[in-house]
């Protein structure tokens, strides 16, 4: 099984509070199960965007997702060992090169520190504005996911962090790397982990959602979401303790973790639904499928209503929202949505596109053809 190349946007400090106020209503949309044709009637009175690539950075070896810097830059790891801070206008402003490492996950950024997780087991901290190393740690783990930098609940900032081969959690001071707890094996994790309030879950290769506590590893409980829908991709907390991820057998499932019960499941499509979902225009729940398709749904207690659908016209490699706004990497191009029956924004950028991260909703990059691509919207009348 092949892990999708995902990142995600959005679990640092930075990042939340870049987006917090409109994601907020996105999820209270989510909770309520409210209609959304106040949501597209408001996106279509909003100025027009005008959408460009404002630069490329070509890259000494394959990228991963580029990871924001706050207020501006972006951080990115590659399969060579690499750690390359660049500027806002996309320049160099350090390099670092971490020897007999290979990264295959997204970089981590807080404030002072840029944590990085390698293939076999190491994690490392540099220093923001230098590269300069300040600690790392070597776990014996296999991470192929991007770090995950929150608060504990003493206020400590911290690392958490799953280990592919067998779901291990780990859970490292950021200030110094040392171990605040490790969980136990549970089974290979394919998928993209969710932070939220006081818990973590993934989705695992047996079939199962595994909820654990985030203060200390313990797992609280799994929920089986088919015999053969193996998981694999990244998992969205939509809030009020529900749960969102696709299935190797192509259906969209929703899990309440307070209740350890499977919520709704639906058929989105008959091949391989392994991309994360996202949240957008009011709380509907959007979902790329190989076929070329992005559908929605609103979950109303009960089940997965549909909500519409949009056709890019190539297979969908990953959708990412923030607040209002969602976006969208099918067939080598970058589609920029306002409204569910909008029609999407075309900025076409490579053959070979993956790695979106949004720094906001006018800004965000990605990987094309081996260059990191920093996409920008200039709002006018």
């Amino acid at each position: 099984m092949t892990a999708q190349r995902l990142t995600h946007v959005g679990l640092t400090v930075a990042f939340g509070a870049a987006c917090a106020v409109a994601l907020a209503v996105a999820l209270a949309g989510f909770r309520e199960g409210r209609a959304t044709t106040g949501q597209t009637a408001a996106a279509r009175a909003m100025p027009l965007t005008t959408w460009r690539v404002a630069w490329r950075a070509r890259m000494e070896a394959r990228p991963n997702a580029p990871a924001a810097l706050f207020p501006e830059g972006w951080v990115v790891t590659d399969e060579a060992g690499g750690v390359t801070s660049l500027s806002g206008k996309g320049g160099r402003v350090w390099r670092t090169v971490l020897s007999n490492r290979v990264f295959e996950a997204s970089a981590s950024v807080s404030k002072e520190l840029v944590v990085v997780a390698s293939l076999e087991g190491r994690v490392t901290a540099l220093r923001t504005g230098t590269g300069e190393v300040v600690w790392s740690v070597a776990t014996g783990a296999r991470f192929q996911h991007q770090p995950l930098i929150g608060s504990s609940l003493e206020g400590e900032e911290v690392v958490r962090l799953v280990s592919q081969a067998d779901g291990r959690l780990f859970c490292l001071r950021l200030a110094d790397g040392k171990t605040v707890w490790q969980g136990e094996a549970t089974n290979r994790c394919d998928g993209e982990p969710a932070v939220w309030e006081e818990h973590i879950a993934y989705g695992n290769c047996d079939g199962a959602v595994y909820v654990f506590d985030a203060a200390n590893g313990a797992l609280k409980g799994s929920v089986k979401v088919g015999e053969d829908d193996q998981m694999a991709g990244g998992m969205l907390a939509a809030g009020a303790g529900l749960l969102v991820a696709g299935t190797r057998q192509g259906n969209l499932v929703v899990v309440n973790a307070a209740t350890q019960t499977s919520a709704a499941r639906v058929k989105v499509s008959s091949d391989e639904a392994f991309l994360k979902p996202a949240l957008a225009f009011g709380g509907l729940i959007a979902m790329g499928t190989r076929e070329g398709d992005v559908t929605f749904w609103q979950f109303d207690g009960k089940g997965l209503q549909p909500k519409g659908r949009v056709p890019p016209g190539a297979s969908v490699e990953q959708v990412c929202a923030c607040g209002d706004r969602l976006f969208v990497l099918s067939g080598g191009a970058l589609r920029v949505m306002d409204a569910v029956d909008g029609e999407p924004v075309k900025v076409p950028l490579g053959d070979e596109v993956y790695g979106l991260t949004a720094r906001c909703r006018c800004s965000v990059a990605c990987v094309a053809d081996g260059a990191v691509v920093c996409v920008k919207g200039e709002a006018h009348e």
